[in-house]
């Protein structure tokens, strides 16, 4: 199954099976997955992520839980819509893949005649630890 989630300026598919789970999250609640005691959660805006000027004013948002070896990484979209299971993704040209600077981007799937671009999520998620062990190193 794949999941449309929504930022303030795009929309993106993931697939459904690399969320463990999806929470409510507001702006002043703190995250906390019960079970997940000793495991340091980090809490990263997707639209910023990937875009600079995509950065939601909501406060009410969707958090994408991707659990990682020692650590949880909880994505924050604005909104998130189920697809059909038997949507064809059609996977990026390796002319265009070869070209990104982060090889988050696998595919495309039409959705209302529209192209969306499929996010392998947990690959964002390594990218975000590896991020935070070279910022820790460098401090």
């Amino acid at each position: 199954m794949l999941l449309i989630v929504r930022t303030a300026r795009h929309r993106y598919i993931v697939r459904r099976e690399d969320v463990a789970a999806l929470r409510a999250f507001t702006r002043i609640a703190s995250y906390h997955q019960p079970g997940d005691e000793g495991r340091t959660s980090i809490i990263v805006e997707l639209g910023p992520l990937l875009d600079p000027a995509d950065i939601s004013v909501m406060q009410r948002r969707h958090a994408l839980i991707i659990p990682l070896r020692r650590r949880t990484i909880a994505l924050l979209v604005d909104a998130v819509d189920n697809l059909v299971d038997h949507a064809v993704v059609q996977p990026l040209p390796p002319l265009l893949r070869e070209r990104l600077r982060e090889p988050w981007a696998t595919g495309v799937l039409m959705v209302d005649e529209q192209p969306v671009v499929q996010l392998d999520v947990r690959a964002i998620a390594r990218s975000i630890l590896l991020r935070r062990a070279r910022d820790a190193e460098q401090k």
